[in-house]
């Protein structure tokens, strides 16, 4: 990765965006990029501006690319792009401030009940990464409580009319609640907790206590938000240039506070370390680079991991990308195989009888291809 290191001794570089991210990298990047940003722009044509826009949306960076257009002189951008933009931003604020208005009630009362709890990722990455409601979609609330506490954590979002349509996803309106008692989902995929072990009493003890959408809320330490974000990063496959961008710019906003000797540590402690490397090879892509300077360490990805990511690189990531990269982070060939089939067919949701799974087991496999080939075929369009 980038080798062990410390605070003093790792330098987070602003550089320049990659050529194979183009202009969604341009728009996306925490360091200002308006002067190859202001030339991309210019060489657009009708169709390609309409083209640009639909990979805004689909990248969900659409707030970003207000802000990043916003800082060039009005003749450089065609209007209706810019009214575009400027339209989505604002719907985006909007959605954020009422999305944090119903979690901030959720915290409140789970303050009042003496139930800790950690905000991960949403209106926290918002609030702590980005600073500006416009910024950031959100697509739900993900809370992690200690599992002695799940229960009155359930009973209290029962209480404040949030109905739970599954084992821990509740949901009121368009308000989405995930109750997490470990940060990874091992309660669907114990084969994550097994490779990737998360203490969640460790990230507890770390923790302290601030606000998150003006309500109590435990604050994770930097390096435990870090490796949280790199994890969902790889975990979703680098879907999105949004969840690139939230390491990226989480990266750029720290860099002067990280400790990044004890992130190496905390990493190598879950087993994280090559899903942090790949995650801050991710951030390289938008210009923030991280460069050890004392005893720099490249561990040989081998070339299935290169070529996956030479595809994640180029935005466009093969359908179940993150599984086969954390699969290839397992120590050994059998747990390889092991966190592979948990990861594209769960244990709770096989049949509990071999014969009856068995019979299942083709299905699924057409299921994930089908899936793989959906997906395949959008991103073709982006």
């Amino acid at each position: 990765m980038f080798g062990e290191t410390s605070r003093a001794r790792a330098r987070v570089g602003d550089g320049a965006v990659s050529p194979s991210v183009g202009l969604p990298g341009l728009l996306a990047a925490p360091v200002p990029q308006d002067e190859p940003l202001r030339l991309a722009l210019a060489s657009l044509s009708p169709a390609g501006r309409a083209a640009l826009l639909e990979r805004i949306v689909f990248h969900r960076i659409d707030g970003l690319a207000h802000r990043a257009v916003e800082r060039l002189p009005q003749d450089a951008l065609d209007p209706w792009l810019r009214f575009s933009l400027k339209r989505r931003s604002q719907r985006c604020a909007a959605a954020a401030l009422s999305q944090a208005l119903a979690l901030g009630e959720i915290l409140d009362a789970l303050h009042r009940s003496s139930i800790p709890v950690i905000v991960m990722g949403g209106i926290r990455t918002l609030e702590g990464t980005y600073g500006d409601a416009a910024l950031r979609p959100l697509e739900d609330h993900d809370l992690l409580v200690r599992h002695q506490e799940k229960e009155a954590t359930r009973m209290a979002l029962l209480r404040l009319g949030h109905a739970e349509q599954s084992r821990g996803l509740f949901r009121r309106g368009g308000v989405i609640v995930h109750l997490h008692v470990d940060p990874l989902g091992a309660h669907r995929r114990p084969a994550r907790q097994s490779l990737f072990p998360a203490r969640v009493e460790d990230l507890f003890a770390r923790a302290v206590w601030g606000h998150v959408a003006g309500a109590p809320s435990l604050l994770l330490e930097a390096e435990d938000e870090l490796l949280l974000l790199a994890w969902y990063l790889v975990k979703h496959s680098f879907d999105r240039l949004v969840r690139v961008a939230d390491v990226a710019h989480f990266v750029h906003r720290k860099r002067g506070s990280l400790d990044w000797a004890l992130l190496c540590r905390r990493a190598e402690a879950c087993g994280a370390t090559r899903i942090l490397g790949w995650s801050l090879q991710a951030a390289a892509l938008l210009g923030v680079s991280v460069r050890a300077l004392d005893r720099p360490v490249m561990q040989d990805d081998g070339p299935l991991a290169r070529f996956l990511l030479s595809r994640v690189f180029h935005l466009r990531p093969m359908p179940y990308t993150g599984e086969a990269l954390m699969a290839l982070a397992a120590p050994t060939l059998r747990a390889r195989v092991s966190f592979l089939l948990d990861a594209l067919w769960p244990a709770g949701e096989r049949p509990e009888e071999a014969l009856r799974g068995a019979a299942a087991l083709p299905r699924r496999v057409v299921q994930l291809a089908e899936h793989g080939a959906s997906r395949m075929a959008r991103r073709r369009r982006m």
